[in-house]
């Protein structure tokens, strides 16, 4: 039953708004449609009875409306539709699950079935029709007395004579295709009636129900598939179906326990008075006559006419008798019994019956008993009441006998009929549960949860965190209850949430360009001994990460180079010559060629690098840009073909950040002046660089150099001193 509880969505090209109000005029449009739908059942379904039209035309109302507002408001009208057209044709209740069975069937084709158009109404028509024609015609069998159409009784005759199970299945046989003509045309009068309805009301109706924006049916749909079985629905679904069954089963338990006390006493006391009346029209004094002559007796006819009249008139006894008692049995003077009870030969003694037994004694002596007696399962109470002669003597009984046994056929067609009676509003209720659940509780929980979890999903990414707090306002939960009460709390928690992140992100990002910016004039200071000149490590920097980017681009070592990789190295590259602080200024700020010994002293601040960013990392527990800035301060001179210093590594061997630093370092010392020295052009520099790929350069990153001139152009315009 879970499965088939729909709701309303955006179907049929219908586009949702919602606007929650307190007025929500959905509930309005959705009542007056259930209330047309009725009156359509009603009015075809009778006008199809009074034309005597091979036809039922009593579901076309079903199909309008749960084509519109989905299963509940379908089932609503299936059942009040069947109470009303009972009270023209009795007994048509008994059939009202079926239009039930049918409500839930249409919107589950209508809302669920991804099936194209014409195969799903094809299949839809099949089903529906097996459904009606087998529950249709299941009913009919079980329960006498029932309607049917003539045209359909006719033609079942013909094929299959009447009364036995070939006659039902050919009623079975012909009521399938006179349903499938029948759906047929109940569905296109539906299908045309939804057409004529305005798009604004099928918005509202679409609407009804949720107290949250509408999901869309593919939302409903992702929903069922990633929480499967284990949802509240489920859960609330179970205990509803339990308790219903339950107080169903309750209810009748209680009605035939009850039934069965009111017929006891009220047959109890009926057979006190028959077996009086009986007494007082049988002659005691002729006793010995009837048992001689038997029905050759004087007045014996008479007195078996007033029996049978008695019994006749009495609606639980089910047997009347007189008989003397002796020692080794009991003999029957008269005998009279309703259809179906066994009657013994009178003048014959039969053995006492065991429920007698207590009381054989009391028949010998002539006494009176008191009570009634039961048979051993219950089934059978009998009253006796002794025949006296003209002297007073007890010469014979009379003896009734109730048969209760006729309740429990009364039991299982009372519960029959009140399954049948009953079933629809069984499901109408659960639907409603179940609907009721879902609006007011799972959808909107699971909406909470889904925003919650995209929310969390987040990982401190700003712009997405700002799009999931719009998201999760944008369910508008309107529960009026606790559900409410979490879902604003949420949305406030999400704000929060984010504006602290925002505001960490900016402390964040202005303590990294302080950071930043103290790197740069340091490596300024460290490069050149002066604030002022700083734009070589930020023209390398700059250069590093082109080179990156180039890289990325051709495919190159991509288990290396990540978004997080390219800004480490980018931050660190100003720090590649920071071993300079530990030589001398004359060296440093040479600007002639420096001898041999210099030349020497000028190496070791790759060494003097390495050292100073080791015990940086370990101030700082060796955070990871850091370690990159190591590799560039300690290699930024070593050679692909391991000629370079300080430790001659050669090719891949060399760490990627340093060989990247190298080329950056390589090609701004070429393009940029310093001191009395001239800057060469772009286009020098890169055939300089070009005759020394994969000599002192990685050709790869030389390749990718190459490849992103116009970034390369685009930084030296700010700052290159052009030669003339």
């Amino acid at each position: 039953m879970m499965n088939m509880v729909v709701y309303a969505y955006n179907g049929g090209g219908v586009s949702l708004s919602f606007h929650y109000t307190k007025k929500n005029y959905s509930t309005y449009d959705l009542v007056a449609f259930v209330v047309l739908s009725i009156i359509i059942n009603v009015a075809f379904g009778m006008l199809a009875t009074k034309l005597k039209l091979p036809l039922y035309l009593d579901t076309i109302g079903i199909m309008f409306v749960a084509l519109i507002g989905g299963g509940l408001p379908g089932i609503f009208t299936a059942m009040a539709s069947s109470l009303i057209i009972n009270i023209f044709v009795p007994g048509y209740i008994y059939f009202s699950i079926i239009n039930v069975i049918l409500a839930l069937l249409t919107s589950w084709f209508v809302h669920y079935s991804e099936r194209p158009i014409v195969f799903k109404v094809s299949i839809y028509i099949l089903v529906t029709s097996l459904v009606c024609s087998i529950f249709g015609m299941g009913i009919q069998y079980l329960v006498d007395g029932l309607p049917m159409l003539i045209n359909l009784e006719e033609v079942s005759k013909l094929i299959y004579g009447n009364g036995d199970t070939g006659y039902y299945a050919a009623l079975t046989f012909v009521s399938f295709f006179l349903n499938i003509v029948d759906k047929f045309i109940s569905l296109s009068i539906a299908f045309l009636l939804y057409r004529l309805v305005p798009k604004s009301i099928k918005e509202n109706i679409a609407n009804y129900g949720w107290k949250q924006k509408p999901l869309t049916l593919e939302e409903i749909r992702q929903y069922r598939k990633t929480v499967g079985r284990k949802t509240v629905l489920n859960k609330v679904s179970n205990i509803l179906m339990a308790t219903i069954i339950m107080l169903s089963l309750i209810l009748v338990w209680f009605s035939i326990t009850f039934y069965y006390e009111d017929c006891k006493e009220e047959y109890t006391d009926e057979v006190y008075a028959i077996v009086e009346s009986a007494a007082s029209v049988v002659d005691g004094d002729q006793i010995n006559e009837y048992v001689k002559w038997g029905r050759k007796a004087t007045g014996y006819r008479d007195t078996e006419k007033l029996l049978k009249m008695l019994l006749n008139n009495t609606q639980g006894v089910e047997k009347l008798s007189v008989f003397i008692a002796e020692k080794n049995g009991y003999m029957y003077i008269f005998q009279e019994a309703k259809p179906g009870v066994e009657i013994i030969e009178n003048g014959k003694v039969m053995p006492y019956m065991e429920q007698y037994t207590p009381y054989i004694q009391h028949f010998i002596d002539g006494e009176v008993i008191d009570g009634l007696i039961y048979s051993e399962d219950k089934s059978v109470f009998s009253a006796s009441y002794p025949i006296r002669n003209s002297d007073g003597n007890i010469v014979a009984y009379v003896v009734a006998d109730v048969y209760m046994s006729f309740l429990s056929v009364y039991a299982k067609e009372y519960l029959l009929k009140t399954f049948l009676c009953f079933s629809g509003f069984i499901v109408l209720i659960m639907v409603l549960g179940f609907t009721h659940a879902g609006y007011n509780l799972v959808f909107p929980i699971n909406s909470i949860t889904h925003a919650s979890s995209l929310f969390l999903e987040s990982h401190g990414n700003q712009k997405a965190l700002d799009e999931n707090v719009r998201k999760t306002r944008a369910i508008a939960v309107r529960t009026d209850d606790e559900i409410e009460a979490l879902y604003d709390a949420l949305c406030k928690m999400e704000s929060e949430m984010a504006e602290y992140v925002r505001d960490i992100r900016h402390y964040a990002e202005t303590t990294k360009k302080m950071q930043n910016g103290l790197i740069i004039t340091l490596a300024g200071i460290v490069e050149n001994r002066e604030v002022a000149s700083s734009s070589h490590v930020q023209n390398t920097a700059a250069y590093v990460r082109i080179i990156l980017n180039g890289l990325r681009k051709k495919g190159y070592y991509p288990e290396k180079i990540s978004d997080e990789y390219i800004e480490q190295l980018e931050m660190s590259a100003p720090l590649h010559d920071i071993g300079k602080i530990s030589l001398p200024d004359a060296i440093v700020n040479k600007h002639g060629e420096l001898t041999e010994e210099e030349q020497e002293v000028m190496n070791t601040h790759t060494v003097y690098g390495r050292r100073i960013m080791e015990r940086a990392i370990d101030t700082v527990k060796g955070d990871s840009y850091l370690k990159e800035a190591r590799n560039m301060a300690a290699y930024h001179h070593e050679r692909w073909d391991g000629t370079g210093y300080p430790d001659g590594l050669h090719g891949e061997v060399i760490p990627l950040s340093a060989r990247v630093m190298a080329l950056a370092d390589y090609l701004d010392t070429l393009t940029s002046p310093k001191g009395f020295k001239i800057s060469y052009s772009l286009e020098e520099a890169m055939e300089m660089i070009q005759e020394e790929s994969g000599k002192y350069f990685d050709p790869k990153c030389v390749e990718a150099l190459s490849d992103s001139l116009s970034e390369v152009r685009a930084v030296l315009n700010k700052n290159i001193v052009r030669r003339y």
